[in-house]
């Protein structure tokens, strides 16, 4: 008898399902978002869901439908876009979250608080930040894309692979958003080609949960993400090492990062103030040169001027760092674990602005060139 009581029982608890189970037929899946406000400032969510028309010929084709509601919260303006569908919308299948600037600017956390509230949400999604209207760039599509939805998508994960900018995702982010001592920042993306095209434009700058206006331009990224101890499959660096040769290319070199260290490491110094140094030593190959007539008798000039425009670069993303206030590199964090007596002493919000931040960068070139 107590045999069959635990089978009946053990029946029913494999039977019975999750409990927040739903069936497809039900809910409306929406893979990317965009978040915006009006000029009014009222809250406007956009939507993209594909679908898919089976074919008896071959492989379905896919075709993409917007909407658009607005609200008070996003709950509200789900709750509206939903009056408008046969099926329920879910987010839980997003893929992409897109934020406009201006409300990026407020914060976003508003926005994505039901993400880390309600189970049934991932929080794999991808946050981005899009200079003017999210909404406009959640809707360019390209003729010479197969799958419309996976656009945007596509266009961060090129950008991770080629070292111009992080991996992250909400969950990633969520730390940041909820302790003291540390900063993110997002892929930037901008709407170009008279609305036809949309291209990545480099990282924007949080403090807390409120983009600061400030951004790490494409052309730091690299430098910074390796600084951060962050590398794709790939990472070039294009810089200028000559000054006023003719013709204007030969002032530039391309390198190709093989391999890397990074340190970062932050302290109170004598004034009892703090001080953090990032040592980043880079293994590089010459890609491109120019000029083509890298010898051997060149290359300490070569590796001096590399050092000393990357220290430059460096030096410049620190400042830009600095005057949005945004503590990407975690030091406030790395003080208040090490030091908790003297980050009692500090206001992070006013003394970030002022630390010694100093590179510190050293580059040997392994090879020349295949010919070389």
């Amino acid at each position: 008898m107590k045999k069959l009581t635990m089978i009946l029982l053990s029946c029913t608890l494999i039977l019975s399902g999750c409990w927040d189970t739903r069936e497809f037929k039900e809910v409306k899946m929406g893979i990317s978002a965009a978040y915006d406000l009006t000029e009014d400032g009222v809250y406007t969510n956009t939507i993209l869901i594909p679908n898919v028309q089976n074919s008896a010929q071959g492989p379905g084709q896919e075709s993409t439908q917007f909407l658009t509601a607005t609200g008070n919260t996003p709950s509200e303006a789900r709750t509206n876009i939903d009056r408008r569908l046969s099926s329920t919308y879910s987010p839980t299948q997003l893929d992409v979250v897109l934020f406009g600037d201006k409300l990026a600017r407020q914060d976003i956390y508003p926005y994505v608080d039901a993400f880390y509230r309600d189970p049934r949400m991932h929080l794999d999604v991808v946050p981005v930040v899009v200079k003017g209207n999210a909404e406009q760039a959640l809707k360019v599509v390209p003729k010479s894309e197969t799958r419309p939805s996976e656009y945007i998508e596509g266009i961060v994960e090129s950008e991770v692979e080629t070292t111009n900018t992080l991996e992250t995702s909400l969950q990633a982010i969520g730390s940041e958003l909820y302790e003291e001592g540390e900063d993110f920042s997002l892929p930037l993306l901008q709407v170009g080609d008279g609305g036809k095209t949309v291209s990545y434009e480099g990282l924007a700058l949080f403090h807390k949960s409120s983009y600061t206006g400030k951004d790490i331009p494409f052309e730091h990224t690299t430098l910074f993400l390796l600084m951060k101890k962050v590398k794709g499959k790939v990472a070039r660096i294009t810089t200028k090492i000559f000054d006023g040769k003719k013709p204007k290319p030969d002032n530039y070199t391309t390198i190709n990062i093989v391999d890397f260290s990074s340190k970062i490491k932050s302290k109170p110094d004598k004034q009892n103030k703090v001080r953090t140094d990032i040592t980043l030593n880079l293994t590089v190959m010459i890609q491109e040169y120019p000029q083509d007539h890298l010898a051997l008798k060149d290359l300490p000039e070569v590796k001096k001027n590399l050092e000393q425009a990357l220290t430059d670069q460096a030096n410049e993303t620190i400042k830009i760092i600095q005057d949005a206030n945004s503590d990407v590199f975690g030091i406030g964090r790395s003080i208040y674990g090490h030091y908790p007596s003297h980050w009692e002493k500090l206001d992070w919000e006013k003394d970030f602005k002022e630390i010694k931040i100093v590179p510190h960068v050293t580059v040997n070139i392994r090879s020349r060139g295949i010919f070389r």
